[in-house]
């Protein structure tokens, strides 16, 4: 069974993870992070200090809606 090694495979996958997590990573740090203001940035409910979103929810909304616009070339 001439060829690539089980290894090999087990390196290439390793290296595609990490490049992968890598260009994650840029994408965050490039992005400015919110500074909690005592109010949920997608539906304005009231929060504990520190808190930029009230739940998952909100906040997987609030980041679609930014992309959403980001692709529209509004700002945000």
């Amino acid at each position: 069974m001439g060829g690539r090694s089980m290894r090999d495979h087990v390196d290439n996958t390793d290296k595609i993870i990490f490049a992968e997590v890598a260009r994650s990573l840029a994408a965050v740090r490039g992005r400015p992070a919110l500074v909690a203001h005592g109010a949920c940035y997608y539906c304005d409910e009231a929060l504990a200090p520190g808190l930029p979103f009230c739940n998952v929810d909100c906040r997987d909304d609030y980041e679609k809606e930014q992309a959403a616009k980001a692709r529209a070339g509004r700002p945000e």
